[in-house]
């Protein structure tokens, strides 16, 4: 862990280069033990970024960061561990590692990230608790930012209906900003939410790290809605980068000429969002309506006449969904065998896909 922490903090090598650097070398450990003409020579890195590595700049902040997170009971997630979001891992410029205060899943078989303006009008906040409120049915995650306005009131509105909610923050996680929202995040924490930041304690606030927090928000999220916001600001940074990801994004309309509503009139406008007037647009849009088939659906008789491989298939998704990689890795079975058992399984109505290359088993549950 010493290493990762340290290679996240050299000036100049960031998510991208640093996942090169671990590919090319086979850890973490190994880039600072490498000769420095191999590491110029690994394609992004160069002579500027095989020198600063063997500075080994980022050494004291390592170790002062470990004593932190000791001290602070919190995990720290590489990006090669099990328990990072898998939906995040698909992105590359995903961070090195995470910082985890709290102990809800970040791998849920649904998650929807909320964002919206910081001067949220009285409808926008009636809007948000609505919408956070009916995505409790379809067992949607709520990821937001912690921040005034949109953000905090669906952090509170999933904690008063009981949704895991996780908040990104753009700090490191020795503090809560905005102070005021420390009581909701501790509420966050005490019914199974989560803080995550991809930044060491001690950190100072800095406008260039709230689009890093957004892309994690982005990342982490298979629907991203965008209640109120103007022409310019975060939101419209996150569906912007949502969109990027491949992510779904919906908007919330708003009157013409309302300013508050310019952002997502736009989105919707120029068709890089779904129009979305409550929750069940959102799971319509994301089909997840389809995840409450009835197991009366499935022919009874396929329960009965499985092969060998669909049997393994179904053992490894009974009780709950699984990422494409993980059934990989559980079933042994060859990358193009799996991919085409499950299409096959599909179209019997055993299993179906979720966003983010998830399956679920729907015959048995």
């Amino acid at each position: 862990m010493f290493y990762l922490l340290s290679l996240s903090q050299i000036p100049g090598i960031g998510p991208i280069s640093g996942k090169t650097l671990i590919s090319h070398c086979g850890s973490a450990e190994a880039v600072f033990k490498e000769k420095k003409r191999v590491l110029e020579k690994i394609p992004g890195i160069g002579s500027m970024g095989a020198a600063a590595v063997r500075q080994e700049s980022g050494a004291y902040a390592a170790e002062k960061e470990i004593k932190f997170i000791e001290q602070s009971g919190i995990r720290v997630l590489p990006y090669t561990s099990m328990e990072y979001p898998i939906r995040l891992k698909q992105i590359l410029d995903s961070p090195l590692l995470l910082f985890v205060k709290g102990n809800t899943e970040l791998n849920p078989m649904r998650t929807c990230g909320i964002v919206g303006t910081r001067k949220n009008t009285p409808e926008g906040a009636l809007n948000t608790r609505n919408i956070v409120s009916g995505l409790k049915q379809h067992a949607c995650h709520i990821i937001s930012g912690l921040a005034f306005g949109i953000d905090i009131v669906a952090h509170k509105t999933a904690v008063e209906e009981q949704i895991p909610t996780v908040a990104v923050v753009a700090h490191g996680l020795d503090m809560v900003y905005p102070l005021r929202h420390k009581p909701v995040a501790d509420k966050m924490l005490a019914s199974g939410g989560a803080i995550i930041s991809e930044l060491f304690s001690g950190t100072a606030l800095h406008p260039d790290l709230f689009p890093r927090r957004n892309r994690i928000v982005a990342g982490m999220s298979d629907a991203v809605l965008v209640i109120e916001s103007m022409i310019r600001g975060g939101s419209m940074i996150t569906a912007q980068i949502a969109h990027s990801y491949d992510r779904d994004v919906f908007a919330v309309p708003g009157k013409p000429g309302d300013k508050m509503s310019e952002g997502c009139n736009y989105l919707i406008k120029n068709l890089k969002a779904g129009l979305c007037e409550n929750a069940n647009d959102v799971a319509r849009g994301m089909n997840w309506d389809i995840g409450c088939l009835k197991k009366t659906n499935v022919q009874t008789s396929m329960l009965f006449d499985l092969s060998p491989e669909e049997k393994l298939i179904m053992d490894c998704l009974k009780g709950k969904s699984k990422h494409f990689d993980e059934l990989l890795l559980s079933t042994g079975l060859p990358m193009s065998r799996l991919t085409l058992m499950l299409l096959e399984m599909e179209m019997k109505q055993m299993v179906i896909s979720l966003p983010g290359k998830m399956y679920k088993n729907i015959a048995f549950g």
